[in-house]
């Protein structure tokens, strides 16, 4: 015999999962994250943490994507970045930038472009000519 309160789960389950789906279809057309894009001019990146900040202004790159961009930059720069991919978002989720790790003092890496949060995973966030890309350890939206 069928459980009633796996049915619901399973329900409810799909229903989140295609309010996730709809709402990156969504963003990605206003955004126009679906184009195509071979290189961006005049992209800039903060990183601010408590003791230490950095700045890479007005570059060039072929890195579209904040991940990528972040990781030029780390390159360029001598710093590291520790990364995890997470499936479920099908994005790389920044876990550390210069040995700064997520969940000290309650605070955790986010990003901002231009000046708004982002809400999709840096991986999948694809950048535009004059981007300002900031991240920011500070205690987390989500949590």
């Amino acid at each position: 015999m069928f459980n009633i309160g796996i049915y619901i789960i399973v329900v409810i389950a799909l229903v989140v999962l295609v309010f996730i789906i709809s709402k990156s279809d969504f963003y990605s057309n206003i955004t126009g994250e679906k184009e195509s894009i071979e290189s961006i001019d005049d992209v800039s990146m903060n990183i601010i943490a408590p003791g230490w900040s950095f700045e890479y202004k007005n570059i060039s790159t072929d890195n579209v994507t904040v991940a990528n961009f972040l990781l030029e930059c780390a390159y360029k720069n001598n710093f590291t970045v520790e990364k995890d991919f997470w499936s479920g978002y099908d994005s790389f989720f920044i876990v550390a930038i210069n040995n700064i790790h997520n969940g000290e003092d309650g605070m955790y890496w986010q990003y901002y472009v231009n000046g708004n949060f982002a809400d999709i995973g840096c991986s999948n966030y694809l950048l535009h000519n004059n981007d300002v890309v900031e991240w920011r350890f500070e205690r987390s939206r989500w949590l």
